[in-house]
């Protein structure tokens, strides 16, 4: 890790970060920005530049087709050193020389396919999203024959197993592998430099501790020249094992204790080279283990904190370590009056919290990061949005990482994802949040062995947030993955609260959701009316829930064919709405509208007209003409005028509607894709056979990769583009709206 800094713009490079933050109102997923804010151009990288100077050479002449990887100890320095590579490609940047620079963070494996999907959607691959195996291919395809020079860096590869994708990373068939590009090149950070891991295709780089001047002159850096001669920093460093991180951790220990006036020193504390390498080698600190030199180090610098007043230092330390390796958002889940009610926080206020906060980053224990940027370095009100964020170490988050606190991480976890703190997970102007949020929430339903050792209380808690998650990454398009925690928090609702219970039932109508965007329609049907029956019996038939499954139901139906059945379902709940909400209500509007579906297919075109006007002037008065739930309406309209031979008209809605969702959604939501599907049809339907071709072709493979090659509506785009021969209706079906 290198010490944090301010944002450096990207200049002509295209780099990036996988980090999802999708600002309010925007289409991001992902970001793929390097995160250069962490280079200090006032601390120079030491004793690299051999190794340096060879990647850079690489780049240089575009490569060898090898993967290169460096590997060593966490806390070695590995991403400081991509970093100095992707800094010093970006100075070096001309209009002969430009590098396309990406960096994907593999530490979240939940979000990492994503990340190389966002790469080959930058380089023209069409449908680069989720579970499409053939988006592999596909990408190194385009990678070999690219004619600009192209770096792709995967930070933090934890397991090389992560890489293996639909193939075998040793086998060259992997999410990397061996390429034919002459101006390319794939570098990885890893802890596990295992070759066979890698195969043959690899070139194994070893990141080894410093040694020497190089050593001392780190631990002078960031302690300054008050705190000794250079041997004795020699000395101190050749205690530390070189290893960088814990170099830079003295050091900025020595500059904050000789930052003191002395009355307020005590004796005992560490001042100089000398006297800190002495208090390594008392009683605690044995070996020259990495990661005892890591707990040894913060053992001094927290016992600085504790004498200097910071009296939670350790606990908060301790407390972000259960937090998934991850960005934590702290000022969405560190509530000091929550915090305060806890043992080991009593009398916590916020200021004081932040105060701790300040003085655990001071000491590089965490490193508190500028809030998330856009790929452009936006720096919109959209983007100012992104929640501020810190992060701990992975080797300081070992050491400090117990149990203790998995409850009450728990707890802080469902209040920060309540909608009451966040907003919707559904709602685009709460995704900058969510996408920070997320990662922690979901980790929660990982750990299921410490899991279950919590109270019934704590299980719940962990359930919720990882619900709403859940709901998030469904929001985003990503249904399948969605599916997955749904399950998973159903297991655990069944166990502690039983089946019967109301959030179980919420649960698995999640679930059920789920299971019908990715096209599981009997199993969706299956699970829905299940539901709708539990609730009917328990409270009756016009109980919210029990019109809400029964809603869904009629859409799962509708979606199957069976229109007679859906119509009858949705026209019994916009009744009892209309009576029970009144014509305005979100709820009202959302079954008028799926009747209006119905009666479309039905071939009741001008009775669906209606309908949809109707649904359609009320969205706009209530949520505006670019809310998710207003351009399904207006999609929906268009399909209506397309039906009707109006296809000029239709081209035009299709088109806006079309836009705003690449927009707010991104072009590979499930919702874009089948826009786009109808406007390819429209397309070519008028003669415009060329850009019908190309829409339906990023179209198919997009509904492909998101869906699945069986999904409904990737064969119907398929069959579209097969169709092109002559023009035709089109066979799809208006589209599904919750």
């Amino acid at each position: 890790m290198v010490a944090q800094h301010g944002a450096v713009a990207a200049g002509r490079l295209e780099v990036g970060q996988m980090v999802v933050a999708a600002a309010a109102g925007r289409a991001q997923a992902l970001t793929l920005a390097a995160p250069l804010g962490y280079r200090n151009p006032a601390l120079p990288l030491r004793g690299r530049d051999e190794l340096l100077n060879c990647l850079l050479d690489q780049c240089r002449r575009g490569g060898d087709g090898r993967l290169h990887v460096l590997h060593g100890l966490s806390g070695s320095g590995k991403t400081a050193l991509a970093l100095e590579i992707v800094h010093m490609l970006q100075m070096r940047a001309s209009p002969m020389s430009e590098h396309r620079v990406w960096w994907l963070d593999a530490r979240q494996a939940a979000l990492f396919e994503d990340g190389f999907r966002a790469v080959a959607r930058r380089i023209g691959v069409a449908g680069d999203l989720l579970e499409a195996d053939g988006v592999v291919d596909a990408l190194w395809h385009r990678l070999s024959r690219a004619e600009l020079p192209w770096l792709l860096v995967i930070d933090g590869v934890d397991d090389p197993r992560l890489l293996d994708g639909p193939g075998l990373l040793a086998a060259g068939t992997g999410w990397i592998r061996p390429h034919s590009c002459p101006c390319g090149l794939v570098l990885v950070t890893t802890c596990d430099g295992t070759a066979d891991a890698w195969g043959s295709g690899a070139v194994m780089h070893p990141v080894l501790p410093l040694k020497g001047r190089d050593a001392a002159c780190v631990l002078m850096d960031h302690a300054g020249p008050d705190a000794g001669a250079l041997d004795d920093a020699a000395c101190l460093a050749r205690r530390l094992g070189g290893l960088p991180l814990a170099l830079r951790m003295a050091g900025v220990y020595l500059a904050e204790v000789m930052g003191m006036p002395d009355a307020f020193r005590e004796p005992e504390t560490p001042a100089e080279f000398d006297a800190f390498r002495r208090a390594l080698d008392g009683p605690a600190g044995q070996g020259l283990n990495p990661a005892q030199v890591i707990a040894d180090t913060w053992r001094l610098a927290l016992d600085l904190l504790h004498r200097r007043g910071f009296r939670y230092a350790a606990d908060v330390l301790e407390l972000l370590s259960v937090f998934a390796d991850a960005p934590v958002p702290h000022a969405l889940v560190l509530r000091a009056q929550v915090l305060q009610r806890h043992p080991g926080f009593e009398g916590i206020d916020g200021g004081t919290l932040w105060r701790t906060l300040r003085a655990l980053a001071a000491l590089s224990l965490i490193d508190l990061c500028p809030a998330p940027e856009g790929d452009d370095g936006d720096e919109s009100e959209e983007s100012a949005r992104s929640p501020e964020c810190l992060r701990v170490h992975p080797l300081i988050r070992d050491v400090s990482r117990t149990p203790r606190y998995l409850s009450l991480v728990t707890g802080l976890l469902q209040d920060a994802c309540s909608v009451e703190q966040v907003g919707k997970p559904e709602e685009p102007s709460s995704w900058a949040a969510w996408s920070v949020l997320a990662p922690h929430a979901l980790e929660l339903v990982e750990q299921e062995d410490d899991l279950a050792s919590l109270p019934d209380a704590g299980q719940v808690s962990a359930a919720a947030a990882a619900e709403m998650a859940a709901r998030f990454l469904q929001a985003r398009g990503l249904s399948r993955r969605a599916g997955a925690v749904f399950r998973k928090v159903v297991r655990i609702r069944m166990r502690v609260l039983g089946a019967a219970h109301p959030e179980t039932l919420t649960a698995q109508h999640n679930l059920a959701g789920a299971l019908h965007d990715v096209g599981e329609l009997g199993q969706a049907e299956t699970v829905y009316r299940k539901v709708w029956q539990a609730h009917r019996d328990a409270r009756g038939a016009e109980f919210a829930h029990a019109l809400t499954a029964r809603h869904e139901l009629g859409r799962v139906l509708h979606d199957l064919g069976r229109l007679e059945e859906a119509q009858q379902h949705l026209s019994a709940v916009l009744d009892v709405r209309r009576r029970l909400l009144g014509e305005q209500h979100g709820h009202t509007l959302s079954a008028q509208h799926e009747l209006a579906r119905v009666l479309h297919d039905l071939g009741l075109l001008r009775e669906a007209c209606r309908e949809y006007g109707l649904v359609l002037a009320a969205r706009c008065e209530q949520l505006g003409d670019e809310h998710p739930r207003t351009l399904t309406t207006l999609h929906n309209l268009a399909c209506l005028m397309q039906d009707e031979g109006e296809l000029t008209g239709a081209q035009q809605q299709f088109e806006r509607v079309h836009a705003v969702r690449s927009r707010v959604l991104g072009e590979v939501h499930p919702q874009t894709l089948w826009t786009g599907y109808r406007l390819g049809c429209v397309l070519r339907d008028r003669g415009d056979t060329v850009r019908a071709r190309a829409l339906l072709l990023h179209v198919r493979d997009g509904l492909s990769a998101v869906l699945g090659e069986g999904h409904v509506q990737t064969e119907r785009a398929a069959r579209a583009l097969e169709g092109l021969a002559g023009p035709g209706t089109s066979d799809g079906v208006t589209i599904a709206c919750r």
